[in-house]
This record gives structure tokens, C-alpha cells and sequence, in this order.
């Protein structure tokens, strides 16, 4: 499995190149910003793009969205010192298919991605507790909005097209797509127009999602 490592510090790089070298574990390239991240897979084609989520130039989610919009194919382990409750239930959404602390055991993330390289998934256990607590308050009923996906809530109440989103927020229109769907499945609206008309409400967090 080639592996591409996309952080900004060298020093986590360093310790993961030393970490998976006598793994069997190929590591293809890395990437330090959030464009670099995007340019090494389409020219790398790695099978795992191990992902920090704080980077310049365009953050971890923001690169997860965008591979996700385009379609590409490869697991995303996402690497992260912490991450807010909004983005660990989007990251879920979006299907990542690992997340490991940066402060965890180093042998967490051998465990992680030979589990993601035999198909499975892996959450870390402290991040699974909190998704087990966030679901058992609630946050499946009323879901916490994503900072991106509240600007998206806004562009469609203006009466925004997909292409005059996705110039408005530096993306695909595959990726708008991808967020709009999210969004639908979140909120528990059937189309773009009931988010219009219900955008207010969304954005002020005073609803509760209709139980299918």
C-alpha cells in the first residue's frame, strides 16, 4: 500500500517515515499545504492519503471534501492533535475511513491503517466515545453545522447556482454536490429549496431533524 503523508511539521513526518519503516508500508510522497496535498495525489496516485488537519493553504477537511467531490479513489486517515465536534460527525459523513490522535500510541496508527488496508475502518477509542456521546445527545436530531456548510446554507438561500457557490468557496462543483447532499442528509430535507426556505431556522440551530 503506497502511502502519502500530508503535515506541515517535519517533525511529524520524520517520526512517521521512522514509525512505518519496517512495516511493509511504501510511503509514496508528502504534501504541506492543503494544495500540495490535492497536486500529490493526482500526480502520486497513492492508495492512503494520511492527512493532518491543520495545514496551510487550505486545511485536512478541506482536502477531504474536495477528494471526495472530484470522486477520486483512495483511503483518508485523518491525523490530528484535536478536532471539533462539527468536523468529527462531517468527517464521518464524508466516510474517512481513519482517525488517530497525534498524542495516541504510535502503535494506534499501525493498527489503523493495516485495518484500513484490509478494508475495515478505524476510529480512534477516544474519538469514538465522543461520537457515541454525541450521538446519545442528540447531535443526530440536531446536528451540529459545519462552518463550511453554514456558508453553504447561505449561498443557497441567496439563490445561488452550484457554479457561483463553488467559485465562492474555492472548490469543484463536484464538491458542492457532495456538500449539498451531506447537508440534505444532516438537516432531513428533500431538496435545495426546502434548505432556502428553511435556512434561517437551520442557521440559528432552533430545529430538530424529522425522524425518517
Amino acid at each position: 500500500m503506497k502511502i502519502l503523508i500530508a503535515d506541515d511539521h517535519p517533525m511529524i513526518r520524520t517520526a512517521i517515515e521512522v514509525l512505518l519503516r519496517d512495516t511493509g508500508l511504501t510511503i509514496a510522497g508528502s504534501a504541506t499545504t492543503g494544495v500540495e496535498a490535492i497536486r500529490a495525489v493526482e500526480e502520486l496516485r497513492p492508495d492512503l492519503l494520511l492527512l493532518d488537519l491543520q495545514m496551510p493553504e487550505g486545511s485536512g477537511m478541506d482536502v477531504l471534501r474536495q477528494l471526495r467531490g472530484s470522486g477520486a479513489v483512495l483511503s483518508v486517515v485523518l491525523l490530528t492533535a484535536g478536532i471539533e465536534d462539527s468536523a468529527l460527525m462531517e468527517a464521518q459523513t464524508l466516510q474517512v475511513e481513519g482517525m488517530v490522535l497525534k498524542n495516541s500510541d504510535p502503535a494506534y496508527l499501525i493498527e489503523c491503517l493495516e485495518a484500513v488496508q484490509a478494508g475495515r475502518s478505524w476510529i480512534d477509542p477516544e474519538l469514538r466515545e465522543r461520537i457515541a456521546r454525541l450521538e446519545q445527545s442528540g447531535a443526530a436530531e440536531r446536528p451540529a453545522l459545519a462552518p463550511r456548510e453554514r456558508e453553504l446554507i447561505k449561498y443557497v438561500r441567496q439563490g445561488m447556482r452550484n457554479r457561483e457557490i463553488a467559485n465562492e468557496l474555492g472548490v469543484t462543483e463536484g464538491t458542492v454536490k457532495v456538500y449539498l447532499h451531506n447537508v440534505f442528509d444532516k438537516l432531513g430535507v428533500k431538496n435545495r429549496t426546502e434548505l432556502a426556505i428553511r435556512a434561517d431556522e437551520f442557521l440559528a440551530g432552533s430545529f430538530v431533524k424529522s425522524r425518517s
